[in-house]
């Protein structure tokens, strides 16, 4: 778990500029947009503003997911990615990750209202995906399938991994918005933007983590699986993102 936690913070130091631009195409106007109503719309709760932002992430997340789950891909297998490529795969891929995620949200949802238990499991067990839809072309009920299977042996990690990596983020979400209830000339937009923006770039290092549970997951199957391209088999040699 340390190990996957300190390789996030690799990727994402050594590729913040390519990082970056993916969240923040979808999130810096997102940001603009909640922070304008915030200061010019009066009568707006935080309960409004939290569910403005579920929307965005649940309608346009998807987008730029998709980019930096095939970018963590190309960069693990040794392999250069460009912005330009990757938000292509994140804009192809949206309807078929937007369908999988909005089922998924659905039992999730059902699950915490069950009790909440049934609903951590079922997040746990379609942790992966994402990386299936993107990666392996899995559909809506495939890709949770997939996602099931590639998270046996692995799902306390993974929630451990969760839950230990979103306390820190807590934590720097509450001191990089401290200093705004001292200093009145910082509580302005520009600077919540701002503010904002390097929140959802620090988000990526759990996104990462999960991502590199998927890419674990795949490499043992890989280890455990007859060398089927010895034998002539088809499409041996084909990583998962080959077809796109």
């Amino acid at each position: 778990m340390i190990t996957k936690f300190s390789e996030a913070l690799r990727l994402l130091r050594r590729h913040l500029g390519l990082f970056s631009a993916i969240i923040l195409t979808i999130w810096l106007p997102g940001n603009i947009l909640i922070n304008y109503i915030a200061h010019n719309v009066e009568g707006t709760s935080d309960v409004g503003f939290m569910n403005l932002t579920m929307w965005i992430a649940a309608i346009f997340g998807p987008i730029y997911i998709g980019a930096l789950v095939y970018s963590l891909f190309q960069i693990k297998s040794g392999r250069a990615v460009t912005y330009k490529e990757a938000m292509a795969v994140g804009l192809r891929k949206w309807g078929s990750l937007f369908a999988a995620r909005f089922v998924a949200g659905m039992l999730i949802g059902l699950g915490f209202i069950a009790l909440i238990i049934p609903g951590i499991i079922l997040a746990v067990r379609y942790s992966l995906l994402d990386a299936a839809v993107i990666l392996e072309n899995k559909g809506t009920s495939e890709s949770r399938a997939r996602s099931t299977d590639l998270t046996i042996g692995r799902r306390w990690q993974i929630f451990g991994a969760t839950i230990l990596l979103f306390i820190p983020f807590m934590i720097l979400s509450f001191a990089i918005y401290l200093p705004l209830g001292f200093f009145e000339s910082l509580n302005i937009m520009p600077v919540k933007i701002v503010l904002d923006c390097i929140l959802d770039i620090a988000y990526a290092v759990i996104q990462i983590v999960i991502f590199l549970f998927y890419w674990e997951s795949i490499q043992n199957q890989k280890c455990a699986e007859p060398a089927a391209g010895a034998y002539g088999m088809p499409g041996a040699d084909r990583s998962p993102v080959d077809s796109l």
